[in-house]
């Protein structure tokens, strides 16, 4: 990745939160999404300048986390604004999505390039080119989309929801809920429905598959780096990392799935054309045994995520106690 252009300073990916066990649900909820669109306004100014591709990393990392968040909010935030909210982070995570996804796929053209001979590596020339080409036609849309009524009337609703005053006494029935409480009943929810998908993945299960469960660990590593502080420090670094090491390979493995399926459209339409003809060929050759080395290794990265030991550890930190009850009379269990 390029340096950081000296006038554009991108928010850090880490989220810094201090939050307490007993505080209302509403009240943490409201800190970690300031704390959010600070990041995504700051990372903003990036995207738009295209001075670096971080800057579009980040800022897709921040609007997942907010989709994620969102979605554990249903009895925490009014309905009308979840609605609003929910649906035009959805619209930005679509948005954002082809433009970062090829400024991956021009990275790993370039290491594959990088690790041939001269010759070899100019036979992918057209290839870079076809990417360069959807890159940035994908980087000028998105521009515009950023500039948008449309984006700038879902930043000022999100603005004014965290502006506005928290209820004394909130109708909703997880608002005033403990926040220890709905961290662990949010956390569990999700960790089942990991281990549910990943459990039903079989050898001839479609790339979709996997693609729901990456995201599904996505959701899980949000909600637990948001309540990362309610925890102790180092056994909640633990289970992140061993999570994250899953995550981290399903994420190759999409990339790879996708990869090829640009590289097939560009197969067919160069397909009357020699030239390069075979090395791209070779190119696609090691994209398909590499996307097999992945699924063989992402098995054995499940089996380590969803041993007993490791989920005897997320058991004793996040189960919901079957007896407990918040400050706001609400059963959790």
């Amino acid at each position: 990745m390029g340096a950081r252009h000296s006038q554009v300073e991108a928010a850090s990916p880490g989220l810094g939160l201090k939050l307490a066990r007993t505080m209302r649900t509403d009240e943490a909820v409201r800190i970690i999404m300031r704390r959010l669109h600070d990041m995504l306004r700051v990372n903003e100014a990036g995207v738009l300048a295209g001075v670096d591709a971080e800057f579009l990393h980040d800022f897709g990392i921040t609007v997942r986390r907010n989709r994620s968040l969102l979605r554990q909010m249903d009895g925490v935030i009014p309905q009308r604004i979840l609605r609003r909210l929910d649906s035009g982070f959805a619209w930005l995570s679509q948005i954002t999505r082809a433009a970062r996804d090829l400024d991956v796929y021009l990275l790993v053209l370039d290491a594959e390039v990088y690790q041939l001979a001269p010759d070899a590596g100019q036979d992918l020339s057209a290839l870079r080119e076809f990417y360069r080409q959807r890159h940035q036609l994908a980087h000028k849309q998105l521009a515009a989309r950023l500039t948008s009524a449309r984006y700038t009337q879902l930043i000022a609703a999100w603005s004014a929801y965290l502006a506005s005053p928290l209820p004394v006494r909130s109708k909703l029935p997880f608002a005033q809920l403990w926040l220890a409480d709905f961290a662990n009943r949010a956390v569990w929810r999700a960790l089942r429905r990991v281990l549910r998908q990943g459990r039903a993945i079989r050898p001839d299960s479609p790339p979709s598959a996997l693609h729901d469960l990456r995201k599904s660990c996505k959701a899980l590593r949000y909600l637990m780096e948001f309540f990362q502080s309610l925890y102790p420090t180092a056994r909640i670094a633990k289970t992140i990392k061993v999570l994250r090491s899953l995550q981290d390979w399903l994420g190759i493995y999409q990339d790879t799935q996708v990869q090829q399926v640009f590289l097939e459209t560009f197969l067919q339409q160069s397909k009357d054309s020699t030239d390069g003809q075979t090395e791209l060929d070779n190119f696609k050759h090691r994209l398909d045994k590499r996307q097999t080395a992945i699924r063989k290794r992402l098995t054995r990265k499940f089996m380590a995520f969803s041993e007993r030991k490791s989920q005897s550890e997320f058991r004793r930190l996040f189960k919901p106690r079957r007896s407990a009850v918040s400050k706001g009379g609400i059963h959790v269990s």
